[in-house]
């Protein structure tokens, strides 16, 4: 028996694929997390070609390796690449301004307008100024500002102030005329011009009619002169995603636009990172992508093998802050005590907050709805299963119960043709059930990506509208139990990118202030790891291939200077990514002497 046989039999009876070696080989010793249920923990990993080839005991994976391999040995813990399977990389390197934490965002309306002075001067172009970034209910004011006050620090551009979130946005009087919406101008479906009281528009949009703002106004920046500018924001972006040892994403709302660009990115070697494109419209993220890629190459990016595979196609049922939520009389009411409740004891007026909910109507069902929807039901069930029928995957967003039911409903009917496509449908968010719905959902065989970092930075909006019982926030403890694959993610810009600290949010449940939300919906430190690991590879139609270390997954590694498993819960957010590589490349983190096996 040669020395690579016995060590692969030695190897507590686990076989090694036959996989030839060469000096191309590279063997990382550390403390390895491999997220491989039949072989949890390794003292090396090998890789050669981008591909995993060996994980086990050092002198096993040597053996294996060969004379010619490289070993490097390294202080800290290795665990899979992370994978952040719902993130916007084509809408942050949309603006030139970039993005910043939400807790450094301006707090109030002077200020913010303050910081739009500043960065009007400081931009030398003449079309469309678009600074993304400030949270309605954190100014002082508790609103968006208004199209007159933007005009007192903007007026001769059309200027877009995008919200956090990107569901509410404001717009000066130039972007209002640039868009052409007056007092006569009809609701979008899926949004809101918000008016005063002579019914001329204040400048404040929401939902569908933020996102066709946010790309009407995108449009005009990203042209075959402006290209570059694009891709040079997207290759730091996806830096900083190496940084934070993240090593794939899923872009959740690519336009026409975008999948030219990425293809151009791609092909001069800009992406640092592997980036799944999930297709939308070209007149806004909210809109159905109606010109679908041939399903032969769509089934080959799926399996992962490109830089800039193509996912799932993504779709929008609900709002954001205004989700489409149901109840009964008796939830209704019940909320209405909590709301007032919440507003008195921190200084607030009860309108603030109730009119981001909006006036709850009666339905056929005698149950009371609440929000926006952006598809209705037949738009739903339409888009489902026209993209069915083209062999595309779905994710769609869907965040308040009646949201999810919708989504439900088009899913399930659909649910013949979606099994036979690559990869699952998926529901983006999910953030507010009850049991009956967490039981649908794992009947249906849905995944979920939730989001367990809004609790850190979104507490506060978050817990604005009281949810009665038995509605649970974010109730990642019930899908799971459910048997539910829950997988997570940032939805940045929307929050925070970092991994980590939504490892740590997702085991604590806290908010900034240190309160908890539902805290029996916590997760213990490995569930919470194999959200951005394992499940997350699931998401994408990667199951086995990716979020783990194993003979055969693509070789996607993160070195941390501390176990994730090991650390205290509330501090796992401290931990840092020491090096990262990306199908076999180190991308972050100085090269290491090495020895010779």
């Amino acid at each position: 028996m040669r020395a690579d046989e016995e060590a692969s039999s030695a190897n507590d009876g686990r076989n090694y694929h036959r996989i030839p070696m060469t000096s191309a080989t590279t063997v990382i010793v550390a403390d390895v997390i491999t997220m491989d249920r039949a072989n949890p923990r390794a003292e090396a990993v090998a890789f050669r070609g981008g591909t995993v080839v060996a994980v086990g005991r050092r002198a096993e994976v040597c053996a294996r390796a060969g004379p010619h391999s490289t070993v490097i040995e390294l202080e800290g813990t290795v665990v899979p690449g992370f994978i952040d399977p719902h993130h916007h990389l084509f809408l942050v390197a949309a603006d030139r301004w970039g993005w910043r934490p939400p807790d450094l965002a301006p707090r109030s309306i002077p200020a913010l307008l303050a910081e739009i002075r500043a960065i009007a001067a400081a931009d030398d172009d003449d079309g469309w100024l678009r600074i993304h970034g400030y949270k309605p209910l954190a100014l002082a004011e508790r609103r968006s500002p208004t199209a007159a006050e933007l005009d007192s620090a903007c007026e001769d551009r059309p200027l877009l102030v995008l919200g956090l979130t990107y569901h509410e946005s404001s717009l000066n009087s130039l972007g209002l005329a640039r868009l052409g919406w007056h007092h006569a101008t009809p609701d979008p479906p899926g949004g809101r011009i918000v008016r005063d009281r002579r019914g001329r528009p204040t400048g404040v949009v929401i939902e569908s009619a933020s996102l066709i703002a946010e790309a009407t106004s995108r449009s005009t920046l990203i042209r075959p002169d402006s290209a570059a500018r694009w891709s040079e924001r997207a290759r730091r972006h996806a830096l900083v995603l190496a940084h934070a040892g993240i090593t794939r994403i899923g872009d959740a709302a690519v336009p026409p636009v975008g999948m030219s660009l990425y293809d151009d990115l791609v092909s001069t070697g800009g992406l640092a990172v592997t980036v799944h494109r999930f297709p939308v419209g070209e007149s806004a993220v909210s809109t159905p992508v109606t010109d679908p890629l041939p399903t032969t190459a769509r089934k080959n990016d799926l399996t992962g093998a490109a830089r800039a595979p193509v996912g799932p196609a993504k779709l929008l049922a609900d709002g954001g802050e205004r989700c489409a939520l149901c109840m009964t009389g008796r939830q209704v009411l019940s909320s209405v005590v909590s709301t007032v409740r919440y507003t008195l004891t921190r200084g607030l007026r009860v309108a603030t907050i109730a009119n981001r909910g909006g006036r709850a109507t009666r339905g056929d069902d005698h149950r009371y709805y609440t929000g926006m929807r952006v598809l209705d039901d037949d738009g739903l069930h339409d888009s489902v299963t026209r993209l069915a029928g083209h062999g595309m995957q779905v994710a769609i967003h869907a965040i308040g119960n009646a949201g999810v039911e919708a989504s439900l409903g088009a899913l399930e009917a659909a649910a013949g043709t979606l099994a036979g496509l690559p990869g699952a449908p998926r529901l983006e968010h999910a953030m507010i059930l009850d049991k009956p719905l967490v039981e649908r959902i794992a009947a249906a065989r849905v995944r979920v990506v939730t989001q367990p970092v809004f609790l850190r930075d979104l507490g506060d909006e978050l817990a604005a509208l009281p949810l009665p019982r038995p509605l649970r926030l974010m109730p990642t403890r019930s899908l799971l139990d459910a048997g539910v694959v829950v997988a997570a993610s940032s939805d940045f810009p929307a929050a925070s990118l970092e991994p980590l600290t939504g490892i740590q949010t997702a085991i604590t449940r806290r908010l900034r202030d240190g309160s908890q939300v539902a805290p029996e919906e916590a997760l213990s430190p490995e569930e919470a790891l194999r959200l951005y690991t394992t499940s997350a590879a699931d998401s994408l139609g990667l199951t086995g291939r990716a979020g783990v270390l194993s003979e055969g997954a693509d070789a996607d590694l993160v070195l941390l200077s501390g176990d994730p498993l090991a650390t205290d819960p509330e501090r796992i957010s401290a931990i840092r990514v020491l090096k990262t590589w990306v199908a076999g490349r180190l991308v972050v983190g100085e090269t290491t002497s090495h020895d010779r096996a």
